[in-house]
């Protein structure tokens, strides 16, 4: 039945949810119904009376027998529509339901022959119809632009994804009740921001114009949850909006969402203990486990949460996955190693190609929980130096099924050598232009040295990707599966108003728009 006759059908026998409900008087969810009725035999029928609401997700006709299934956000439950319990009038309404359409029903739960449990509908409502058809088939759609482009509809119809999501906010709470059952307070930081800052990469520059001066937004929310620490909120976090304006691929996005913990007395040992406990807990609470079983390629893996986590250094990693020796390399040693990888040079510094060594041959391998430590501290301008080895930080990655998912350190308090590390960043943009291009890098930053200069006690901190952790526990195989609404180029389409205009002056002429 095409559009345009279905909702004239609707008008003919007095029905326009648009214009009369307004509201539907819930007094159940379906999970609720599934989780008190299970123990009803076939055939089995309750006295209780319920009032849910949903939309129809599916549709099966037999004659004056009507199948449907009613999701709620909680649950999906077979809906039984019969004419001997309806009557005559109700039943023309039955007759023009959609798959997509959403309605509130009142009924009791009952057992079907077939042993499946139901909700046999008494009275209902259409609270809304849907003006188009739904996919037919929708899970594994080969076109992902349009699953990305109607994401509505992905969430709705693709059942790996939508508790992906769900997850990832489950998760986001299970991280706060944890940090603040310590004492921590959550605070927000500015997402536009004078001079960006707390991490490696490029920034997206837009226009304040009360101000009359170019801003960036925020990268991460770092210097600034420091600058707390600095203000005597010794146990700081967020979880931010970041935005970074880099490439797009299956394990990046330009905006995502991330955890940045600051605690004070603290070094990066202590640090790592808290990441682990806060995971792992979190995990337990919306899993129901530490272990979990995901996808790794065509491959089932189970992967263990408990603590604690292995620790091994990036040097000893890449000897360890990689085979390759790099403990005393020089530069030239190091270069001739990246080329015979065909890893390409595009930034001139040690510990750089040492981490593209790594991402190279080790990386790719490591499938439990694990912190890679001991990075060379050229690439960590934020991070104390070593008190072992100060060519060396005190830095850690995580890393869980061949994916980095954190990065935290023992923070650098020294506002001396801090302003030195921002100083040989900024020339080593300079130095690196000509021959490399832009190279990632930290500006200087001299208001964040100020705050320094006040006092910050010994500090640890860490920034978890929220969205990458999701997209590991899922076994999904790209970052956009688990944001809600990503950028997508607009499609050429027509919306019904432009393809009923006698639908649209129905409404223009019912609601008086014309008059107002």
């Amino acid at each position: 039945m095409s559009t345009t006759h279905r909702f004239w059908r609707f008008v003919e026998i007095g029905v326009d949810p648009y214009l009369t409900e307004y509201r539907y008087d819930v007094t159940t969810t379906l999970s609720d119904i599934r989780a008190k009725y299970s123990y009803l035999e076939k055939g089995g029928e309750a006295k209780e009376r319920f009032s849910v609401a949903g939309r129809i997700m599916g549709i099966r006709r037999h004659g004056k027998i009507v199948f449907a299934v009613l999701d709620d956000g909680t649950a999906q439950l077979q809906i039984v529509f019969r004419h001997d319990v309806l009557g005559d009038a109700m039943w023309r309404l039955v007759e023009l339901l959609n798959v997509g359409d959403i309605v509130g029903v009142r009924g009791r739960p009952i057992k079907t022959l077939r042993g499946e449990l139901s909700l046999l509908v008494e009275e209902f409502k259409v609270l809304a119809i849907t003006w188009r058809d739904f996919p037919e088939k929708w899970h594994g759609l080969a076109d992902s632009e349009k699953r990305y482009r109607m994401r509505y509809l992905d969430m709705m119809l693709n059942e790996d994804v939508r508790k992906a999501i769900i997850s990832m906010y489950k998760i986001e709470k299970a991280f706060r009740d944890f940090l603040d059952s310590r004492g921590f307070i959550e605070i927000h930081t500015p997402k536009l921001q004078a001079v960006y800052g707390g991490a490696l990469a490029r920034p997206f520059v837009t226009r304040m114009y009360a101000l009359d001066r170019d801003v960036y937004l925020s990268i991460a929310p770092e210097t600034y949850l420091k600058r707390a620490v600095v203000a005597n909120l010794f146990k700081v976090y967020e979880i931010a909006v970041c935005f970074r304006n880099e490439d797009i691929d299956a394990q990046h996005y330009p905006e995502f969402v991330q955890i940045e913990i600051y605690q004070a007395f603290s070094d990066w040992l202590d640090m790592m203990k808290l990441v682990e406990e806060m995971i792992s807990s979190a995990i337990k609470t919306v899993y129901g486990d530490y272990k979990i079983e995901v996808s790794r390629g065509e491959e089932k893996v189970v992967l263990d949460f408990n603590p604690p986590w292995t620790r091994i250094t990036i040097e000893d990693a890449i000897e360890k996955f990689g085979n390759i020796k790099i403990k005393g390399k020089d530069y030239n040693e190091l270069i001739e190693i990246a080329k015979s990888l065909d890893i390409k040079i595009d930034d001139p510094r040690r510990g750089k190609i040492i981490e593209k060594i790594f991402e190279k041959v080790a990386e790719p391998k490591i499938v439990q929980p694990t912190f890679i430590t001991m990075f060379p501290r050229d690439v960590s301008p934020l991070a104390r130096p070593s008190r072992e080895d100060p060519e060396y930080a005190e830095r850690f990655e995580i890393f869980i099924n061949g994916l980095e998912v954190g990065n935290g350190y023992s923070e650098l308090n020294n506002p001396i050598v801090q302003y030195y590390f921002f100083k040989k960043e900024e020339e080593l943009r300079i130095k690196s232009k000509e021959k490399f291009g832009e190279v990632e890098h930290h500006p200087m930053d001299k208001d964040y040295v100020r705050a320094l200069e006040y006092g910050m006690p010994p500090t640890a901190g860490v920034g978890i990707g929220i969205y990458r952790l999701v997209m590991i526990l899922h076994g999904l195989p790209s970052i956009k599966d688990v944001i809600p609404f990503t950028i997508v180029e607009q499609d050429d389409f027509k919306t019904i108003a432009e393809q009923y205009n006698d639908i649209l002056n129905y409404y223009v002429d019912r609601l008086k728009l014309d008059k107002i």
